[in-house]
């Protein structure tokens, strides 16, 4: 079977055979487990899949499909989901990446200063009193 182009939209459609076979390489678990024992199953020559996958059409696909499916918003919650419940059991590598991942979606505050002075040229009492300062202007705007 050949590609054939689509009359509607003009494009280019891959023959079954091979959807079929890209369908298998982007399964989570392959069944058959081996490209080879696939093609025996199809009563396709292995060398046949190797050309399938060198053609420029069928790569632009799989990497088309593939980002599709990686980008998935149940596959990228499941990554997430697992590497919180690592994090919380106190794996420090899990925590870093979670963090580094949340962060993405973490709003942003910056903070003015109105003063001529620049914080980095005040000392670390001076900084620590500023701070204080701020941090009771705060809790009286709050009361």
């Amino acid at each position: 079977m050949k590609w054939q182009t689509d009359p509607e939209s003009g494009e280019q459609v891959m023959p079954s055979d091979w959807s079929e076979f890209l369908d298998w390489l982007l399964s989570e678990v392959r069944e058959p487990a081996t490209q080879k024992e696939w093609a025996s199953d199809r009563g396709v020559n292995d060398r046949t899949l190797r050309r399938w996958k060198s053609d420029p059409r069928f790569v632009r696909e799989w990497d088309r499909r593939a980002a599709e499916l990686n980008v998935h918003p149940e596959r990228t919650q499941s990554v997430v989901d697992a590497l919180y419940k690592q994090a919380a059991q106190g794996d420090v590598k899990a925590a870093t990446l979670y963090l580094q991942y949340i962060d993405k979606f973490t709003p942003k505050r910056r903070v003015l200063v109105e003063d001529e002075r620049e914080a980095s040229g005040l000392s670390d009492d001076e900084l620590a009193a500023e701070l204080e300062s701020l941090v009771g202007e705060l809790r009286s705007e709050d009361a």
